[in-house]
């Protein structure tokens, strides 16, 4: 037995005792192949451990959003007791001639009337939430009132209440020009000369500082008028009455998806057929004394079984003549909808019923006029929202691009080429910046939380955003603040420029790291309950909107500048919560490991957790 080295035990070799003689080679190969083997799954296990590890952290973060959501999902409900309001009255005031006051809430308005002294009617009002409330700008959707006169075109338009960002808001209010664009639009921007719909929205310019605000603006007034517009001298639905006469066995009428179609029901719900109203879609058409809702119903093979007067401006013996003139109830009889669509009085030699030949003309005119409105696909009426030009995507076309450079950037050695980096930094600067205004931030990422992803408003701004969250999750690489971020990029160039540095104690360092943890804690806060309180102000961006900034904003950019003057990117270091949000997904060696983020990340989710409970 020989004496172990180091104190360690001694180790017997049983071949050596039994006098076999041992295969060095051999021993040495199988030490290899068992070391190779150990390695391996050691390696597998840590990789395994990572993934796993790292999944968890990005399903935390991504929890603490869900709750945001949550806590934003309730039913938000729309004052319409625009009445008291005084903004709205103001708004009236300046926009329609003569307004005094505003009304009760009419449902068959979609809004609240517009009176003049003694109580005249000069229009109605409107806003465009909730229908809207999905059309996000730049962090949220934006409420706005719209004043439409007697003709149903709109006379202006103005912001009531807004959960974007406060200074993209406040760009959007100071442009005269842009919400002077809206005068004269109606529902459907409707050209009633060739009887079709064409979409005028495209031609109003979004707001520069504010394009995403501005075209969420724009999307959401569409969106409120792509219906069909509401009648102000009807009443929208028919007489149970009047439909009696055409279906004698008719007991209720339910509205079809169609504009101005009722479906007719008789005994345990059994569908008669359904009647088509001339109203709203030929309220402007008026006979001897004034306009008339007249009814045509159909049964239901979808043929036309007769005609009668709903409701009229006309004295009643001029009415009433059409519902006992057959011979002029015989010419509509038997056809479609889409046969009546076409039939104009004017191509068919209709001249009117004897004694009420203009009351009868006006409702030959307006029964086509109906039909085509009706038999329009509903997918145009019901979901017409803002069509945007593709000049207007050339801000969201930049960005993209610049995207795309600055992946190339993080995942070539692109960087290397001094003059190529620099022009970059200036081109993000300037338009990303500057520009564009696309920059991501936490009101950004809890405005979407709250509302929606605005994919059709700002697609640049989405791209950027996904490129930013999912590179860092599924690599190392982190391009948005190493490269593609205005204010990173202003650090570097102003930073490169001075050739001393301050070193900071290792004891500053950690305080000055936490800021950005403390600022995540106040918008998880100021998320989940739904506070007033203006994210954009904790942070640097809205600085690039010198315009209109707010003092925060402006302060914490210059401040930020001066300090990455002596100390190398400061800003990001210790003072930018979204850089801490995307460097907590940054997928490293040592994900397996929990530090002090996981404990901050675990921290937020319970935060929001009480609070969306409490």
């Amino acid at each position: 037995m020989s004496q172990a080295n180091d104190g360690e035990l001694p180790i017997l070799d049983a071949n050596a005792a039994s006098g076999i003689r041992s295969n060095p080679s051999a021993d040495a190969s199988f030490n290899l192949r068992s070391g190779n083997k150990t390695r391996y799954s050691s390696v597998r296990y840590l990789r395994t451990k990572r993934v796993l590890v790292h999944t968890i952290r990005v399903l935390l973060l991504a929890t603490v959003l869900i709750l945001i959501r949550v806590a934003h999902s309730r039913i938000e409900i729309v004052d319409n007791q625009l009445g008291a309001n005084s903004a709205a009255i103001g708004f009236v005031k300046s926009s329609v001639e003569g307004a005094d006051s505003i009304g009760g809430f009419d449902a068959s308005l979609g809004g609240n009337p517009i009176l003049g002294i003694g109580g005249k009617q000069l229009g109605y009002v409107v806003q465009t939430s909730p229908e809207s409330d999905d059309i996000v700008g730049y962090s949220g959707p934006t409420n706005c009132l719209i004043a439409i006169d007697l003709q149903n075109t709109i006379q202006s338009v103005a912001i009531l209440n807004s959960r974007d960002t406060v200074d993209h808001v406040a760009i959007v209010e100071a442009s005269d020009s842009f919400f002077e664009s809206f005068h004269g639009l109606g529902f459907e921007s409707k050209n009633e000369s060739k009887n079709e719909s064409k979409n005028h929205w495209q031609d109003i310019d979004g707001v520069s500082g504010a394009t995403l605000t501005s075209y969420a603006v724009i999307a959401s007034v569409a969106k409120r008028l792509g219906g069909s517009a509401p009648s102000l001298k009807f009443k929208p639905e028919p007489e149970l009455k009047n439909v009696v006469r055409l279906f004698s066995e008719a007991q209720t009428i339910q509205p079809n998806a169609r504009p101005s179609v009722w479906n007719v029901f008789g005994e345990k719900q059994i569908r008669l057929g359904f009647v088509l109203s001339t109203t709203p879609s030929a309220d402007h058409l008026s006979g001897y004394q004034g306009p008339t809702a007249t009814l045509a119903g159909f049964d239901a093979d979808g043929k036309c079984v007769g005609l009668v007067v709903d409701q009229s401006y006309e004295n009643d013996p001029y009415a009433r003549y059409l519902d006992d003139e057959y011979s002029f109830q015989g010419i509509y009889q038997g056809k479609t909808l889409e046969e009546l669509a076409k039939f104009l009085p004017e191509e068919n030699g209709i001249e009117g019923v004897s004694g009420a030949t203009m009351t009868s003309m006006s409702v030959a005119e307006a029964l086509p006029l109906a039909a085509a409105t009706a038999i329009r696909p509903v997918s145009v009426s019901s979901n017409s929202v803002v069509t945007r030009t593709w000049f207007s995507y050339r801000a969201d076309g930049v960005t993209l691009l610049l995207t795309l450079f600055g992946l190339l950037f993080s995942f070539t050695k692109l960087s290397k080429h001094a003059v190529v980096r620099i022009s970059f930094q200036l081109a993000v600067i300037l338009f990303l910046g500057f520009i564009n205004g696309h920059m991501l931030s936490q009101a950004l990422f809890v405005g979407w939380s709250a509302n929606a992803i605005p994919w059709s408003v700002a697609p640049g701004i989405v791209g950027l955003s996904i490129a930013a969250i999912l590179i860092p999750v599924v690599s190392k690489h982190q391009p948005y603040c190493q490269h593609i971020c205005p204010l990173g990029a202003l650090q570097q160039l102003v930073g490169n420029k001075v050739g001393w540095k301050v070193r900071l104690s290792s004891r500053l360092r950690r305080c000055l790291e936490l800021i950005p943890y403390l600022l995540l804690l106040l918008v998880v806060i100021v998320a989940m309950t739904r506070s007033s309180f203006n994210l954009a102000s904790i942070e640097a961006f809205d600085g690039f909107a010198f315009r209109v900034a707010g003092f925060a904003s402006i302060a914490i950019l210059v401040s930020g500048l001066l300090f990455s003057v002596v100390s190398p990117m400061a800003y990001c270091r210790f003072g930018c919560p979204t850089g801490a949000v995307i460097s907590f997904l940054k997928f490293r060696a040592d994900s397996h490991r929990l530090g002090v983020r996981d404990l901050a990340a675990v921290s937020l989710l319970a935060v929001a957790a009480v609070l969306l409970f409490w």
